[in-house]
């Protein structure tokens, strides 16, 4: 598979991952806001996709939820955020296939700027 992190990022994200199996918290709902709204808020990747990106952020619904549960409400404010903010501030949105999210339990999506080459 390939990966979007450095070598060095990913064994850092992949230490990570060990340490936290098995707890119950989730670590998305514990991080911090860069940028909040009524359902959804942004939030800083602390394991970045840095082989590609310059900055890395996700995009969160503020509660524990699943893609399947996301409520009219939040549906249509995450449509408002991606043709406002999104559009205006990163190049890419990226959303792991089922098979390749390390946290299915919380909807995410990725917002990169990419690295100017």
């Amino acid at each position: 598979m390939a990966h979007l992190r450095t070598a060095e990022m990913l064994a850092k994200y992949r230490s990570y991952l060990r340490e936290i199996e098995g707890s119950t918290e989730c670590v998305l709902c514990a991080k911090e806001s860069l940028k909040q709204f009524t359902h959804w808020r942004i939030v800083q990747n602390r394991f970045p996709y840095d082989l590609i990106a310059e900055t890395h952020h996700m995009l969160i619904p503020n509660r524990h939820v699943v893609e399947d549960d996301l409520t009219v409400e939040e549906l249509v404010e995450i449509k408002l955020i991606k043709q406002g903010i999104i559009n205006e501030t990163y190049d890419w949105m990226l959303e792991p296939t089922h098979k390749n999210k390390s946290m299915p339990a919380h909807f995410h999506l990725h917002l990169l700027v990419g690295k100017v080459s």
